[in-house]
């Protein structure tokens, strides 16, 4: 029999979840068979209900039994929230470190890839811009939203914004219409699509870019609150587009994810990630990261798995590019399996500006993809100092685990904090005045010494800011009011129904559908892992059955896969 739950109750209990998952000062752990133990591990915008202790087993195979409540890290620091009510990653009670940094990327990239909600509000903003373009009066011309950038190839961050062109093409062909030829027709179209936007109440402000050298407009969905920048027939950007989905789904579809999302999320939180003030977009980290796999030589000769040694990867990504690297001379190229050219036989080495990063472009030789990263010293430097920060927070554990605590000062008053102290309060007493190390201070500081104790170390170089909880949160509130579905006319009826058997063939099991077929284009690391922990959007706090998205209504999962 179907039932109906209210979709504002589903949308708050829902959001409530997403937010305790990162608020530092709660209870991050599970207690034993405790209210809390009935809390899953989530992710803003997902609810899960598996529990992170299933599947263990004694010395021999699985992780030990061991306590299951944590509330901060072995060092005092508080549990980031995409190792939310998990102890300790890594096998037996003194696992490698390469396996927590490993485990610790996988759940990294678990928590900050979008939901099935999330990229169906992205999805929903194009058809709304399809929808605007259709009212548009333009004889003789059919315009056409595509999209290109990181929601196309699915390496997108819950911040990142919606690139897309608008093909203006003779009306049932393919060919780009001769009369936007010009630059100045093109910046003309562009002032007539901002007040159409406005008029039709997509946006409530539109900036309009037009002597930039691709002109766009800058704006902002008025339901989602989705930034978008639309361009006009910019069709190298969907070539650049197939280039990456090609290395992420075909060449390297668990690491290369892995690595450019924690790199950009790494970028964005200093905001080095805009090439129009002088960063590094997501093309460049993409081919970046695919010439690190490529040219790393025990990669070259089959002696390292990829997915198994993704933290190397990502330290050794971060000393590369940021202390290695011969930028004067260097130029990067993905081609005929990776090689490395000479910036002054490809022709793109500047005279004035010798310290550039080229990167030859795949999709078109001749175009040095990062020619305007002016800032890539700044950029350069900052690699640099998250290799020494992820070396000083894996060092100082190690040392904890072998004498109590870090041996060395510096070690200390990095990884340490203070009893009492909130999660970076015992680092900067510590640290003392102009960053040299407090003695009192250093010897006041404690570790855990609890071998179960959470270890984060991506934490010393990322985290997830308020910022972008309220935005997941207001996408996922926004997706269960229905606003959007109200404003394409699509009909909102979420319905409970039985699910299939667990045991039923993927095929036809009841797997989230939302994004119409392009959830199966979503590359996550550890796919079957993630398919077991299902990318369910709420469910009753008394009920094992889980709601999943489907294009019109929910489809309930009762038969949970525990593993």
């Amino acid at each position: 029999m179907a039932v109906q739950p209210a979709a504002s109750s589903v949308a708050d209990d829902y959001i409530k979840l997403a937010e305790s998952s990162s608020d530092e000062g709660a209870d991050d752990g599970r207690g034993e068979e405790s209210d809390a133990a009935k809390q899953p591990a989530v992710r803003a915008g997902t609810k899960r209900v598996h529990s992170d202790d299933e599947g263990d087993q004694e010395d021999g195979g699985g992780r030990d039994a061991a306590p299951a409540a944590h509330q901060r890290c072995y060092n005092g620091a508080a549990v980031p929230p995409w190792l939310n009510g998990a102890r300790r990653l890594g096998r037996g009670k003194w696992p490698d470190v390469n396996e927590i940094l490993n485990e610790e990327m996988t759940r990294f990239i678990a928590y900050i890839s979008p939901t099935v909600e999330e990229h169906q509000m992205r999805a929903w903003v194009i058809e709304r811009l399809q929808g605007v373009l259709s009212t548009m009066r333009l004889p003789r011309v059919q315009a056409v939203a595509k999209c290109f950038g990181s929601f196309e190839t699915q390496l997108y961050l819950p911040t990142s914004d919606i690139d897309m062109t608008v093909m203006l093409y003779d009306a049932g062909t393919t060919t780009v219409a001769a009369s936007y030829g010009s630059k100045e027709a093109i910046r003309r179209f562009l002032y007539t699509l901002a007040r159409d936007l406005k008029q039709s109440g997509f946006c409530t402000s539109c900036e309009v870019i037009a002597h930039a050298r691709v002109p766009i407009i800058k704006t902002r969905e008025a339901i989602s609150g989705i930034a978008v920048d639309i361009s006009i027939n910019a069709d190298s950007g969907m070539r650049s587009a197939a280039v990456q989905r090609s290395f992420a789904e075909k060449v390297y579809p668990t690491s290369l994810r892995a690595l450019v999302l924690t790199i950009k999320q790494f970028l964005y939180q200093r905001s080095m990630n805009e090439v129009y003030t002088g960063g590094m977009g997501s093309y460049a980290i993409t081919l970046l990261a695919v010439s690190l796999l490529q040219m790393h030589p025990r990669i070259r000769s089959g002696g390292l798995d990829v997915t198994k040694n993704m933290g190397v990867l990502l330290v050794e990504f971060f000393e590369l590019y940021g202390k290695r690297f011969n930028y004067d001379n260097t130029c990067v190229s993905v081609l005929e399996s990776g090689r490395y050219l000479h910036k002054r036989t490809k022709g793109f080495y500047s005279p004035t500006q010798p310290y550039l990063l080229s990167i030859e472009d795949p999709s078109d030789v001749t175009n040095d993809v990062t020619k305007g990263t002016y800032g890539i010293n700044r950029i350069k430097q900052t690699f640099g100092g998250a290799y020494d920060l992820l070396n000083n927070a894996i060092f100082a554990y190690h040392q904890t685990r072998k004498f109590g605590k870090p041996i060395n000062d510096t070690l200390q008053s990095i990884a340490g904090h203070a009893d009492g102290g909130s999660g970076g309060a015992g680092h900067k007493r510590a640290r003392g005045a102009a960053g040299r190390v407090d003695r009192s201070a250093v010897d006041s500081l404690t570790f855990n010494d609890d071998p179960w104790a959470p270890v984060s170390f991506l934490s010393s170089i990322v985290s997830i800011d308020q910022r972008i909880i309220a935005m997941r949160a207001k996408l996922v509130r926004t997706f269960h009011d229905g606003a959007m579905q109200r404003a394409l006319g699509k009909q909102y009826q979420p319905q409970l129904v039985k699910a299939l058997p667990s045991s039923a063939p993927p095929e036809t099991s009841c797997a989230p559908t939302a994004v119409a077929g392009a959830e199966s284009r979503m590359h996550r690391p550890a796919a079957d892992e993630m398919a077991r922990e299902s990318d369910g959007v709420a469910s009753d706090p008394d009920s094992d059955a889980v709601y999943v998205v489907s294009d019109d209504e929910y489809v309930v999962d009762d038969s949970t896969d525990s593993g």
